[in-house]
């Protein structure tokens, strides 16, 4: 995974160049100047002139060794970036530049062992956020590299905390987690192939490749060797009333949907299911109590009270259905199917205004949807 880190070099080095220029001669200065000025336009090779041309002119100081070894950085030339964060490193050991990206340009050259404790000091200690940013990133992938499993949770978790949004942190993330959650369902199907949760893996395998009629088989084994696992009687029900071309398979995915409440009795889902089977079967009074216990569980269930409004307006109760349904426009704002149906009970209680509105709501999000 490539770290677009640009942006934030150019953060760190203009810095240190800042700091570093008003005690150095014009000469230095302007060579410093215009590599940030080439670094922050990308020109990494002009960067590198110029950090390089500061370098012969002060050798003798940290910094432009510093500066030299982000262009070769960025340019994702590593080896050379390494060999002038050390000499920075030897001549300023407390700058903070190569303590930051000497085990960062290690990491990026392959070479995690050198890394690893530096990128732990720093990650714990850099202050600045966005360069935690793409140390936590290398630590992750370093830790991971080297079957240090926990490490590499720990630091993800870390990150997930730090930058929730990010997308490289939610890739990588989403990279380690799925990885180790195969690599548990594999264990548990190799050390307990004839379990009950080992056919609900395989379940959940077959329905995932689209094989319902094997997910179902699969689900069916486990609930017979273990008839108190929760969750499975809806897997059943789901893939009953979703897949099955039997127009009264929806009385068996019933019969297992009220077994899974037996099990769970707060399944919000499970309601929710038995809510719309009767829904759609014009058992609407049945419906209306099925989505009102699932709210009960969960008020948030937005699914719920979208089934819940239409069956009210299907019993002519428009009033009702748009008490039921507005607080959904609050807790899930962006989900064009609230906006869509608050839009038809508007019409139906004849506010035109409020209904335009809704539509256009509806409008502007359908294309994310």
């Amino acid at each position: 995974m490539k770290l677009q880190v640009v942006p934030c070099l150019s953060c760190v080095v203009l810095l240190a160049t800042m700091t570093f220029c008003q005690q150095s001669s014009p000469a230095v200065r302007a060579e410093l100047q215009q590599g940030l000025a080439a670094l922050s336009n990308g020109d990494f090779v002009a960067a590198e002139q110029h950090f390089s041309s500061a370098v012969k002119l002060a050798p003798n100081l940290a910094e432009p060794h510093a500066n030299l070894g982000v262009a070769y950085y960025s340019d994702h030339q590593y080896e050379k970036a390494i060999a002038e964060f050390k000499e920075a490193q030897r001549l300023n050991p407390s700058l903070v530049i190569a303590k930051a990206y000497l085990p960062l340009s290690q990491a990026a050259g392959g070479d995690c062992p050198a890394a690893m404790n530096a990128l732990v000091r720093e990650f714990a200690s850099n202050p600045d956020p966005k360069l935690r940013r793409i140390l936590g990133l290398s630590l992750q992938r370093c830790a991971d590299q080297q079957g240090n499993e926990m490490e590499s949770v720990q630091v993800t978790q870390k990150l997930m905390a730090a930058y929730p949004n990010d997308p490289d942190v939610l890739y990588a993330a989403g990279e380690l987690y799925g990885r180790l959650s195969s690599q548990v369902y594999l264990k548990l199907m190799k050390v307990a192939p004839k379990s009950a949760r080992s056919y609900q893996v395989m379940a959940s395998f077959a329905a995932t490749d689209g094989n319902w009629k094997a997910a179902l088989d699969a689900y069916r084994q486990a609930v017979k060797l273990d008839p108190t696992l929760v969750g499975v009687h809806l897997q059943i029900a789901i893939l009953l009333l979703t897949n099955s071309p039997d127009p009264d398979a929806w009385h068996e995915a019933l019969s297992e949907l009220q077994q899974e409440l037996t099990l769970d009795p707060r399944s919000a889902q499970a309601e929710y299911e038995i809510g719309e089977v009767y829904r759609k079967h014009g058992q609407l009074n049945e419906a209306v109590t099925a989505f009102r216990k699932a709210l009960e569980i969960n008020p948030s269930a937005t699914p719920a009270r979208l089934g819940l409004a239409k069956a009210l307006l299907q019993l002519g109760q428009k009033t009702e259905a748009l008490s039921a349904l507005e607080p959904a426009a609050k807790t899930d704002p962006d989900d064009p199917s609230v906006h869509f149906l608050l839009a038809q009970i508007y019409r139906e209680l004849g506010r035109a205004d409020d209904a335009a509105k809704e539509e256009a709501e509806f409008k502007r999000l359908k294309p994310a949807a």
